[in-house]
């Protein structure tokens, strides 16, 4: 749903939304900020409403603060061709560590703009794939 790439970084400390106590933090690290209005998003969600009789509705602080919020925080042990670009290859197997793989979310490099389930699916069953069935001898 969107073709912005961006990446967040993490830290630990204060924030003032949490009354100034210890907690993990975010910000943006790389790239511009993730839009808040997908047009092809807000097309697909009123056409689900209006066939549903529901009411397509967006969260206060994307439609007020411009802010996208997401609740599926992806990335972290990203694909790549070589170690300096990411932390698995193309098998799912983490660099310098021979049968050490992940096949979850943080497989993912950025936000996909929807529910990643689906994709986090497809990659494990594509990791699955991969190897052969043992048989019994």
């Amino acid at each position: 749903m969107q073709q912005a790439d961006n990446e967040m970084a993490f830290s630990y400390g204060r924030t003032l939304l949490r009354g100034f106590r210890y907690g993990l933090k975010s910000k943006l690290s790389k790239g511009g900020r993730t839009p808040s209005y997908l047009p092809q998003a807000n097309q697909a969600a009123r056409a689900f409403a209006a066939v549903s009789n529901g009411i397509p509705q967006n969260m206060v602080v994307e439609s007020v603060g411009n802010m996208s919020v997401t609740a599926h925080v992806l990335g972290g042990a990203v694909m790549a061709d070589s170690p300096e670009g990411g932390v698995i290859n193309t098998q799912h197997e983490v660099f310098g560590h021979p049968g050490l793989y992940v096949m979850d979310g943080s497989a993912i490099p950025a936000n996909v703009g929807v529910n990643p389930s689906l994709t986090i699916t497809a990659m494990a069953e594509r990791f699955v794939s991969l190897f052969p069935a043992k048989t019994s001898e």
